[in-house]
């Protein structure tokens, strides 16, 4: 019977194996090959930190083709992709870095263009470009942020730390609760009494509030003034004491209008013209009788004096808003952010100036012109800031507002609901021709005082795949609220 030696099957076995590996290599060199009959394409990047050569290049997740040179040309990263020669690119395609994940590899993203009558072929350039975040940048600004909070925590902990503050707190908790009481009491027995009582002296007692604020300083001085002039009361009175000697003996005129009879006479003179002044204005005499005893002056001096009053009360009705909301966008895993001071000097009307920083960044576009032919290209800075500029009008739970929102011009519509605790809104804005328009949906719910919570829709019929639902937080101050901030924080030594 046939039989193998061992060193026969040894070698048999190594030869399959041979066999095998050239049969992957073989493979492994025709895709390697492939790749090398597709075509190159330039795209300039102004950072490329971390991208490496030969990273992949992807189209919605799937390689379409590789990095085959980074090099450094007029102060940009050059950056040559090498392209399967089945992939067509439109000349609108745009191009970006990527990573993997948090910590992943990075990669080129390319999102393809909607003009499919022109292609990039070989050695052409990519012109749309999303610029690449700074992530050291972001980490810097996050520390400063974090340094700030820990003084403003810091001066909270050394206020309300040890036992002397929990004392105290327990203290102004039991003499609160007892006040409550008695005062409960109180306003049960007296409603009627009370509710006219502070009816009459709510306005007084603002105006009054005011007037002292902004007098502040000069009431500090009219009591150093009223100090040193009690100093110089004591003085006077031992001068009087001089005086009431002299008068006494005769001297001066007050001496001598007691000792003196012709001067006794003159003054029942002065009298006697003192009374007849009075007398006229008894009748209605002259400015100051008028003033008295005319009707219509005193009613013109009351216009008057409303007038004054319907514009102090004008004034306290002016309002300030700051408010600052973050935005979580699902889809993309961005964040948006929006800083506005709404200022309102009237119950139904306001206006809303603020900054909004978009993950996209600020879109610009140029149109270049080469030998008649006109190219327009989009950049987008993903590190420019976005302005809001907006005059708003109130009718009962409708609110219309319009002018500049993320810089281009749109229009708002706002619903209130369950006593302006719930807001609708849409949001219409960059009517573009070449775009369809950027609309946005939203519904706010106030959680506490300052606290909102809001979620929506951001540009739900966006034709570049920007649309996304979101999730918001909103902080909200008055300038009532501001200054009792600036006022009772106190400063750690």
């Amino acid at each position: 019977m046939f039989s193998i030696s061992s060193e026969a099957k040894v070698g048999i076995f190594v030869l399959i194996g041979l066999i095998i590996l050239a049969y992957m290599s073989f493979q492994v060199g025709q895709r390697g090959f492939g790749l090398k009959k597709g075509y190159s394409v330039d795209v300039f990047f102004n950072n490329v930190a971390g991208l490496e050569r030969d990273a992949s290049v992807q189209i919605a997740g799937v390689e379409i083709g590789r990095v085959e040179s980074i090099a450094l040309k007029d102060g940009k990263a050059l950056v040559t992709l090498r392209i399967g020669k089945d992939i067509k690119l439109a000349r609108d395609v745009k191009a970006a870095i990527k990573t993997h994940g948090i910590l992943g590899d990075k990669y080129i993203e390319l999102v393809p263009g909607k003009d499919e009558e022109i292609y990039i072929h070989e050695g052409g350039r990519i012109i749309n470009v999303e610029s690449q975040a700074d992530l050291d940048r972001l980490l810097n600004q996050l520390a400063f942020i974090a340094d700030d909070i820990k003084k403003v925590t810091g001066a909270l902990s050394s206020v309300l730390a040890g036992d002397e503050g929990e004392a105290s707190i327990k203290d102004i908790l039991e003499n609160s609760r007892q006040l409550t009481r008695n005062l409960n009491t109180v306003v049960k027995s007296n409603e009627a009494t009370l509710r006219a009582v502070l009816e009459n002296t709510r306005q007084l007692t603002e105006n009054l509030n005011n007037v002292v604020t902004k007098n502040d300083e000069k009431m500090a001085q009219t009591i150093e003034n009223l100090r040193g002039a009690s100093e110089q009361m004591e003085k006077t009175f031992a001068s009087l004491n001089d005086i009431t000697e002299s008068i006494k003996k005769g001297e001066g005129t007050a001496g001598r209008l007691i000792k003196d009879k012709d001067m006794a006479v003159k003054l029942d003179q002065a009298i006697d013209s003192l009374r007849d002044v009075t007398d006229k204005i008894n009748q209605g005499k002259g400015t100051i009788g008028k003033l008295i005893n005319d009707e219509e002056t005193v009613n013109n001096l009351n216009e008057g004096l409303t007038g004054l009053s319907r514009y102090i009360n004008k004034a306290e009705q002016f309002r300030t808003f700051l408010s600052y909301r973050g935005e979580y966008l699902f889809d993309s895993s961005e964040a948006k952010n929006y800083l506005d001071i709404k200022i309102q000097p009237k119950q139904d009307k306001f206006y809303i100036v603020g900054l909004v920083s978009d993950p996209q960044g600020k879109k610009t576009i140029r149109d270049t012109t080469v030998a008649g032919v006109t190219t327009r290209t989009e950049e987008w800075d993903r590190d420019g800031l976005l302005f809001n500029a907006q005059i708003g009008k109130r009718y009962k739970d409708i609110v219309i507002r319009g002018g500049l929102l993320e810089s281009t011009g749109g229009v708002g519509l706002d619903y209130f609901a369950l006593n302006d605790k719930l807001k609708f809104t849409f949001e219409a804005f960059d009517f573009s021709a070449d775009e369809k328009t950027h609309l946005k949906a939203a519904a706010e719910y106030q959680l506490f005082k300052h606290l909102y919570l809001s979620f929506g829709w951001d540009d739900f019929i966006s034709d570049k795949g920007q649309e996304s639902p979101y999730a918001g937080i909103s902080i909200r101050f008055e300038d009532d609220d501001l200054k009792y901030l600036l006022t009772t924080t106190p400063i750690p030594k």
